[in-house]
């Protein structure tokens, strides 16, 4: 399901009625369901799919996510607090906030403080795709650092590692000419000292160490 979409799917989810539903045409509540499963973008080995499943056999149990849904929207709505409970804590809409930049409209509340950071960062992640997605790793084996990339093509976290890599790149490619420089520059020493007419052997090359 397109980002575009999930808005106006769980606003038309939230007006439901999951017994009416049920006893309509018969596709309509396995395509509701099937939906549901789109939305969340479920991956086929996470637990949470057997629950969807069971909902075309329970439409009480439907109802009551698509009633909670329907009092978050209507806080949205509202511009009031909204808050969920789950086993490691809760969560609270702000939803006078969502009109406002720089205030996060939510907070984690008797949570674990590493799962507080961990979900304000997939908050902050999903908020801001485009900017999630110049999140890059240099590509300078040496540095391999984690940064944030100020154009789509940017590949290096920094000027000095772009040197580096082109500079690498540079002498692999001119490796042959610059030997051969170097070996010219060798042999006028060479003759300079010892005589034109002398012959210059060539350097034994260093043995690398093991």
């Amino acid at each position: 399901m397109g980002k575009e979409r999930l808005l106006p799917w769980l606003v038309e989810f939230s007006r439901v009625n999951a017994a009416s539903l049920a006893k309509g045409r018969p596709g309509d509540l396995p395509n509701l369901i099937y939906e549901l499963r789109q939305w969340l973008d479920l991956e086929p080995d996470e637990p949470l799919n057997r629950e969807v499943g069971d909902l075309e056999r329970g439409p009480p149990r439907l109802q009551a996510i698509i009633d909670r849904v329907a009092e978050l929207l209507e806080a949205v709505a509202d511009r009031k607090r909204f808050r969920a409970d789950y086993s490691g804590g809760g969560v609270v809409l702000d939803a006078s906030k969502l009109a406002f930049a720089g205030g996060r409209a939510l907070s984690y509340r008797d949570a674990k403080l590493q799962d507080a950071v961990v979900r304000v960062a997939l908050d902050d992640l999903y908020e801001d795709t485009a900017a999630a997605l110049r999140i890059q790793r240099c590509q300078e084996p040496e540095c391999s650092k984690v940064f944030l990339a100020e154009r789509k093509n940017q590949k290096y976290c920094s000027h000095r590692c772009a040197n580096k890599a082109a500079s690498r790149t540079y002498r692999k490619a001119h490796g042959k000419e610059r030997a051969a420089r170097e070996r010219a520059r060798y042999e006028r020493k060479v003759k300079e000292r010892a005589g034109p007419s002398v012959k210059v052997a060539r350097r034994p090359r260093r043995k690398r160490q093991p």
